[in-house]
């Protein structure tokens, strides 16, 4: 039986058998069995399989670390440093780009697993649009990639190619969720208001909705052509072909005579165009035969390079480590000597009398505070956490704050038991927090309409993400006359005795959220009992507060 590709042939394979019944290439390397392989490729089999073994066992990691471990394994980073062809630098960019790439996969908080990056990859191989491999650099490269990748870019020259009939613009109509029962129904959808709807149940409703989808397939498919006819700067080649393994020619498409109409009004004919076979015509390349020997024999210029790099190593130690082993049993040998400093790490952890407390995933703004004024009890609390005992004045006072948030037509999103206190205390019942509302209303904030209040935010510093909520952000003139904003936070308690830490992060988050110098953004506590609106000098600014947590976390 004929197979168009190996790829088919895998999948008919693989299509409606027991995943535990579908052979393992792992298995193969690790026992290719009894085929006449030379002694080279039973080498090569082997340490192969070893280092497979091997990065088996880090999969535990995080997906930074496995990658980087899977480059330096296989020594990737090498033959790209060695590489000297002229795409060189864009292998090396490309790689990059992907590191990159698995970095921002990486959730914020929380730990991503393997095989989620493993189904993101699939994922994005399935769609066609592919990972970011084809962003412009300096390097002297040709760029290959989909037209949806192209959008936003430029190059001097371009080439579009297969701009076949029924290839570009497609023929394909999309699966439809009136017969498909995968298909997430058009009403459902994020951009249902951009789609055709159904209008009905009966076959003549089906079948203008249908009509109605490829009008909106092929406008769609326009738009795609309007992207792909504009990326160049200079130079656009557009070519099509007229054979293929099918039997049925193809012809040029629509899109490829309108720019040859084109080319034709403004006075440049086209040459050597070719029409659409006729039906029957002989196929001109039937009887060549399209095979290509693979790999391709010879050696070439970089892997000769390396050649003799290894070469040069052998001669100035031609012994090795140990002129009693092979290469196989020296890779097994360097194999236990890091299983032997893993063990020798883990056994001198655990007897050592150094608990070593990792940071959560993000901490608040009152943590940072603990971390910066007694980083070993703050490290005694993560590493042992006590339940604290229930505060009767910091419900209150979080009760105060969900009132603020009221006031000023933010709708309620959380029970008063659910939102964090910010350290506040002092109301000591119902009558006591009548009271503060009161000299709140007649208070100078009163009357000023907050351009946000419990505004969220999440900041990176030193690489540890600070979360939290600010209570207002108000509008006003900066210093300097320009734009800018006050970020105040309510404090319930009876003394001035708040930390302006708080303040420095919640004005740099706001300022680096929202794109603003942090001159232009003041900060205050408003301490409401007494109306004392207090602006504290001095801030810290990113790079002292990221000094505090790195100092902190170190202590």
């Amino acid at each position: 039986m004929q197979h168009a590709s190996v790829a088919d042939h895998l999948l008919e394979i693989a299509d409606g058998i027991d995943p535990a019944e579908i052979p393992s290439l792992d298995d193969a390397v690790a026992d290719p069995g009894d085929a006449a392989y030379s002694p080279e490729a039973l080498e090569r089999f082997a340490l192969l399989a070893a280092e497979l073994r091997s990065l088996r066992g880090y999969v535990g990691e995080p997906l930074l670390d496995i990658v980087r471990r899977i480059i330096d394994t296989t020594g990737t980073d090498v033959e790209l440093a060695s590489a000297v062809s002229p795409a060189a630098a864009a292998r090396r960019d490309n790689l990059d780009l992907f590191v990159k790439a698995v970095a921002d996969f990486q959730a914020v908080d929380g730990d991503v697993t393997l095989p989620a990056l493993l189904a993101y990859l699939t994922a994005e191989d399935d769609q066609g649009n592919g990972l970011d491999v084809a962003t412009p650099t300096e390097a002297d490269s040709v760029k290959l990639l989909t037209v949806h990748r192209s959008k936003g870019l430029e190059w001097d020259s371009v080439f579009l190619v297969g701009v076949c009939e029924t290839r570009f613009p497609s023929n394909r109509s999309r699966t439809l969720w009136t017969s498909a029962p995968s298909i997430l129904p058009a009403p459902l959808r994020g951009d249902a208001h951009d789609l055709p709807q159904l209008a009905g149940w009966d076959k003549a409703a089906l079948d203008a909705y249908r009509a109605a989808t490829r009008a909106h397939d092929a406008e769609e498919e326009l738009r795609l052509g309007y992207v792909a006819l504009t990326r160049a700067a200079h130079r656009l080649s557009v070519t099509s072909y007229l054979w293929s393994p099918r039997a049925t020619p193809f012809g040029p498409s629509d899109y490829q005579r309108v720019v040859r109409e084109q080319l034709e009004e403004w006075g440049e004919p086209v040459t050597d165009w070719l029409d659409k076979p006729q039906k029957g015509d002989p196929n001109p390349y039937a009887a060549v035969d399209p095979s290509k020997p693979w790999p391709a024999t010879g050696t070439g210029v970089e892997a000769a390079l390396r050649l003799e790099a290894a070469r040069r190593v052998r001669a100035a130690n031609p012994a090795g480590p140990d002129p009693e082993l092979d290469m196989i049993e020296a890779a097994r040998v360097a194999d236990w000597d890091l299983e032997i400093d893993r063990l020798l790490a883990e056994a001198r952890r655990d007897r050592s009398s150094d608990i070593a407390v990792s940071l959560p995933s993000s901490l608040s703004a009152t943590a940072v505070a603990r971390l910066r004024d007694d980083p070993d009890t703050f490290a005694r609390e993560l590493a042992r956490p006590m339940p604290r005992p229930p505060s009767s004045a910091a419900r209150f006072g979080t009760r105060f704050h969900a009132w603020v948030e009221a006031r000023f037509g933010q709708q309620d999103l959380f029970d008063f038991d659910d939102l964090p206190g910010r350290a506040d205390a002092g109301i000591d019942d119902d009558t006591d927090l009548k009271e503060l509302i009161s000299t709140f209303e007649n208070g100078p904030f009163a009357t000023r309409t907050p351009h946000q209040v419990e505004a969220p935010f999440a900041l990176v510093l030193a690489g540890q993400v600070v979360r939290g909520r600010i209570d207002a952000v108000y509008t006003q003139r900066a210093a300097d006359g320009e734009p800018g904003y006050l970020v105040v936070d309510w404090k319930t308690n009876r003394t001035a005795t708040a930390d302006p830490l708080q303040l420095a992060l919640y004005r740099l988050a706001w300022a680096e959220l929202h794109g603003v110098p942090a001159e232009r953004v003041r900060a205050a506590f408003y301490y409401v009992r007494t109306g004392e609106v207090i602006e504290p000098a001095g801030l810290p600014d990113r790079a002292e507060l990221e000094r505090l947590l790195e100092l902190g976390g170190t202590s």
